[in-house]
């Protein structure tokens, strides 16, 4: 009897230790959220949306996407360091909430290089510098030419103060040597009404701007960061840049990618990498990202992304030390 209950009790040890490790292995056993750290409508709500469900296949569980807007970002990010470690609950992520808000915003509660577990990076995306066809402007130099000529005669829109439309812009006014006028929008496509009417110089756009140019009403001058299929003949930011005299003129650039709490478990997060990679193989899937300006991400990795973040938090961090933006 004694040695059948010390054998009992081993057996009982063994299943509690082994528990563990069994959930785990069959991670996921129920629904995983994907927050989406902005409004829905969005070119990254569409991508989520892409995401989710093929990641739902690939997982045999459902990926629900949840909206979590709120100061660029931060309140999504603050959010999910608070979330269980356990893989159930990610977040589809942009560069600038974790390398350009941080170092702008008063307060922030999470230290992006450290706070979290990186799944996969997911695409890069291009920004279009866009014109009107009547301001007489048809080059980036021409538009950097006009700034130095009429100081604050040029104006710009953004989708807020501190997005990566108002810091492209200021980096602008530092390097033409002139003061160049910022207009907030609440997005990109109210910037693009206006500036088809006139009332503003130019905007640095996303993929919202091809239809515009397609159609004729606005003129794309430079890409950023490199030439796009859709839009032939058009320079990248680098050359444009070149051209016109602004060698040094470089802007943040934006990446997609996926991330989760502090501590995941690592068979959890190569299993969310996994449905990730499986996802971005899709013809389908790459073929919409291209078309919306967003480049499949050639490493998805765990670690690329990681090391992403926290390259990209010290570059960015000592680019804005060198213009006046803040946000509350």
């Amino acid at each position: 009897m004694k040695a059948f209950k010390k054998i009992a009790r081993i057996s009982l040890v063994m299943l509690a230790l082994a528990a563990p490790f069994a959930r785990a292995n069959d991670f996921p056993a129920k629904p995983v959220t994907m927050v989406i750290p902005f409004a829905p409508g969005g070119f990254v709500h569409l991508v989520g949306l892409m995401l989710s469900e093929s990641m739902s296949a690939s997982l045999k569980q459902p990926v629900v996407l949840v909206n979590q807007p709120g100061a660029n970002g931060l309140v999504a990010a603050t959010n999910l360091t608070r979330a269980a470690p356990d893989g159930y609950t990610v977040m589809l992520v942009t560069t600038s909430i974790l390398a350009v808000t941080p170092h702008l915003a008063k307060t922030v509660q999470f230290d992006a290089r450290n706070d979290f577990s990186a799944v996969g990076m997911v695409a890069n995306t291009s920004n279009i510098f866009v014109v009107s066809p009547k301001s007489g402007i048809k080059t980036f130099k021409d538009l950097a030419d006009r700034a130095r000529q009429k100081p604050e005669a040029v104006s710009y829109g953004s989708t807020g103060n501190g997005s990566i439309q108002h810091i492209s812009g200021e980096v602008l006014q530092r390097e033409v040597g002139t003061k160049v006028l910022h207009v907030p929008y609440k997005g990109t496509g109210p910037a693009l009404v206006d500036l088809v009417g006139g009332q503003l110089s130019f905007v640095l756009g996303d993929a919202s701007a091809l239809p515009y140019v397609q159609a004729g009403t606005l003129n794309a001058i430079a890409v950023s960061p490199r030439p796009m299929a859709a839009l032939p003949g058009v320079p990248s930011l680098t050359e444009a840049a070149a051209a016109a005299g602004l060698p040094k003129y470089v802007i943040p650039t934006l990446w997609y990618g996926i991330i989760g709490p502090k501590g995941i478990p690592r068979d959890a997060l190569a299993r969310l990498n996994g449905a990730l990679a499986e996802a971005l193989a899709k013809p389908a899937i790459r073929e919409k990202l291209i078309a919306g300006g967003a480049t499949p991400a050639d490493n998805i990795s765990s670690a690329f992304l990681q090391e992403a973040i926290r390259s990209d938090f010290t570059r960015y961090g000592e680019m804005l030390k060198t213009i006046n933006v803040t946000i509350d």
